[in-house]
């Protein structure tokens, strides 16, 4: 894994991500899910995560994906 983060940082990230909390798209499970695995990594473009989640509920796994695409511009 290449990373141009400092670990620090980086731990803080996945950390940070680690709070993000997901609903099942397939079952009216009430209670949120948080990411249980990340992987973390920073490219020339930017840093990308891939996080996975599991439903208490109906057992599905999910992966998601996110990519840190810079600072939004004001018009």
């Amino acid at each position: 894994m290449s990373s141009d983060l400092p670990e620090d940082l980086k731990q803080e990230n996945i950390e940070r991500l680690k709070l993000m909390v997901f609903s099942c798209m397939y079952c009216d499970n009430p209670i949120p899910v948080s990411l249980s695995v990340v992987d973390y990594q920073s490219h020339g473009s930017g840093p990308h995560a891939t996080g996975f989640f599991i439903c208490p509920n109906c057992q599905n796994k999910f992966m998601v994906k996110i990519e840190d695409l810079g600072k939004v511009g004001h018009v």
